[in-house]
């Protein structure tokens, strides 16, 4: 078997084979979507939509944003702990396709996620309605899921034990999902708040999603998060390869 592919079905069956990883994956979001509509589907939405149809795209952007910071992280922290990093280092792979195997992974779990979340969403008992364009999703939780996978990678690298990454995460994603707006309304909140937002890399991915999803958004939000997405990307991954480290 090609290295890269064997790398990857290796990983693929190490998340298989995690109970916690499948929960938080595919069921709590899921879950998390319908008791969100429950809550507040009386609460008036935007644009002439129902609140679901916000609700519904930011679960999908929380979703991604941990499903790609956990993927890096946890893999970097684990090879390191467990020596892999020194394995790896001596099979016949590029730092980039080494990166890029345990992205396919990540991307793999996000996609399957963001379709569970879409099919409870349309579900009559949550109300979520979908865009014509629906299926142009995909572009922002593919960038959304390599952005967060990169800046997991960097986590992994600086944070020196695997106990510590989850915690670090956790301080990352929560304050970033009140000040992105995907928690509550930035409207909400202080005005320097909404101009912190313009800079945090969930508020391109939620405005990425919520046009094609639900078009809550106009899209011209969703090119100009779907630009600033893939420009990041392409900074972060050469940042990642570049500061990897075998020890």
């Amino acid at each position: 078997m090609i290295p890269s592919k064997a790398l990857t079905a290796s990983l693929a069956r190490t998340a298989l084979r995690d109970p916690s990883t499948l929960f938080f994956s595919y069921v709590f979001p899921s879950a998390l979507l319908v008791i969100l509509a429950q809550t507040m589907g009386s609460y008036p939405g935007v644009r002439g939509h129902s609140v679901v149809d916000s609700i519904g795209p930011n679960v999908v952007g929380i979703g991604v944003t941990f499903v790609g910071l956990f993927a890096g992280g946890m893999n970097i922290a684990e090879w390191r702990e467990n020596k892999m990093l020194g394995v790896l280092r001596c099979v016949p792979l590029s730092v980039s396709r080494i990166l890029m195997s345990a992205f396919t992974v990540a991307l793999v779990s996000a996609f399957v996620q963001a379709v569970l979340i879409i099919v409870v969403g349309i579900m009559p008992w949550v109300g979520m309605s979908l865009s014509p364009w629906a299926l142009l999703a995909v572009v922002p939780v593919f960038l959304g899921a390599l952005v967060f996978y990169l800046i997991g990678i960097l986590v992994g690298l600086v944070v020196p034990s695997l106990q510590a990454v989850p915690l670090v995460i956790m301080l990352i994603v929560f304050p970033m999902c009140f000040a992105s707006g995907a928690m509550m309304l930035l409207e909400m909140l202080p005005s320097w708040v909404e101009t912190l937002s313009h800079f945090l890399p969930m508020t391109h991915v939620l405005n990425g999603l919520r046009w094609p999803l639900t078009g809550v958004v106009d899209l011209s939000d969703a090119l100009v998060g779907w630009g600033v997405l893939a420009v990041s990307g392409v900074v972060l991954f050469a940042a990642s390869v570049r500061l990897m480290r075998w020890r």
